[in-house]
């Protein structure tokens, strides 16, 4: 079941806080796996208590470490396996910038409690790393890949990183991965 919330992160727990929404979600929904992707709106200030930190400050981003911990740890807790997937590359050089330091925040903190770090970055640059719009489609097919707006995915982007999420996914359900369930 796809259960997600388009426009929220970890950041603005006040729109939506997911660490009150997915405790429920999981009892209810009972999964055999979990696979999280979040982050591309969360460059920006972080409420802790009563004041506001602005993106990339220590205590932001010691607040989001411990955001992100506490995220993967409902899931991994519960002893099921969890696929946090990485950001890909931006056409805003900013939020490029951004991608990468939340994928080594994300990366560092699920692997800390066993959950695996889905890197797609790679599918989504050229060979000097720069962000493409247009590249190599999952059967190697050259297909447009993400939306004029440099963020969001095409169908054939889609299909790709679901390509990714995959191979990670059949490690953890083996035949239970129908060709439909993915």
């Amino acid at each position: 079941a796809e259960k997600s919330n388009g426009s929220s992160g970890i950041v603005r727990d006040d729109y939506y806080d997911w660490t009150q929404h997915l405790p429920p979600l999981l009892d209810e929904v009972k999964p055999a796996i979990v696979v999280i992707m979040i982050g591309a709106n969360d460059r920006q200030s972080l409420r802790i208590g009563d004041h506001s930190e602005k993106f990339r400050t220590d205590a932001w981003f010691k607040e989001y470490e411990r955001r992100v911990h506490e995220l993967a740890a409902i899931v991994t807790d519960r002893k099921l396996p969890l696929l946090w997937v990485g950001l890909p590359s931006f056409q805003s050089p900013s939020m490029m910038t951004g991608a990468v330091t939340l994928n080594t925040i994300y990366r560092s903190q699920v692997e800390k409690l066993g959950g695996e770090f889905v890197d797609i970055w790679e599918g989504f640059v050229d060979e000097e790393g720069r962000f493409i719009i247009t590249g190599s489609d999952m059967n190697g097919q050259q297909a447009r890949l993400r939306g004029s707006d440099g963020i969001n995915f095409t169908k054939a982007g889609k299909r790709k990183l679901a390509f990714y999420v995959e191979k990670f996914a059949r490690r953890h359900l083996g035949e239970m991965a129908s060709p439909e369930l993915l």
